[in-house]
């Protein structure tokens, strides 16, 4: 009898789990395509929901990746640059927590770019120093990870193109980058449904504006 009921416990533990992991990836699916298509509006909503999924799975490197992820692009609908640090310091605890549970990540490494990168916009002159050569770090730690990861060229060519010529950036130097990026995305393949899988609609407008 005892053993009976011990089987029925773990059955039910079983179905339990199932359940609740297929509640996790659901949630993950329907956040990420938020966030990885939403360019006009405020990604603020979906952070939250986000973040209290982060706060959940506490043992789960995306959940902190993502809310990093759109703490850092929700920046760009800003113009003062002290909010756009608010932002990005909250950014920067999300991004050392997914580094914690997931090392030596490519995706993690890029990010940490596109951090920096942000950190650098809101005062270039004065942060070019720190933040660009943290910037050039992260995305050498990438490719030595993933050099096959299409973010890596495309965070690249959006750095250049927005460099101006005399500093050695440009449009026309910016074009071979976003062509071997969408050439790096035909063969790319993200692990899940809700991995990062960003930069291929980003690098095909770009390349709308030649």
């Amino acid at each position: 009898m005892k053993r009976v009921i011990l089987a029925g416990f773990l059955v039910f533990g079983a179905l339990f789990s199932q359940a609740q992991n297929e509640k996790y990836q659901n949630t993950m699916t329907e956040l990420t395509q938020v966030l990885q298509t939403t360019f006009d509006s405020s990604l603020m909503p979906t952070i939250n929901k986000m973040e209290r999924v982060a706060n959940a799975e506490t043992k789960e490197w995306l959940p902190q990746y993502w809310v990093a992820f759109g703490l850092i692009n929700e920046t760009h609908k800003l113009t003062n640059g002290d909010e756009k640090d608010v932002l990005l310091d909250k950014a920067e605890t999300y991004l050392n927590k997914a580094a914690e549970l997931s090392p030596k990540n490519a995706e993690i490494e890029i990010l940490k770019a596109n951090y920096s990168s942000a950190r650098l916009v809101v005062d270039p002159m004065g942060r070019w120093q720190k933040y660009g050569a943290m910037f050039e770090q992260h995305l050498g730690e990438a490719a030595k990870l993933q050099p096959e990861n299409p973010r890596i060229d495309y965070l690249k060519a959006t750095n250049v193109y927005y460099t101006p010529e005399n500093f050695g950036g440009g449009k026309a130097k910016a074009k071979p980058l976003f062509e071997s990026s969408l050439k790096k995305y035909e063969a790319f393949k993200s692990p899940s449904a809700y991995s990062p899988n960003w930069g291929k609609v980003e690098s095909e407008y770009f390349l709308s504006q030649y």
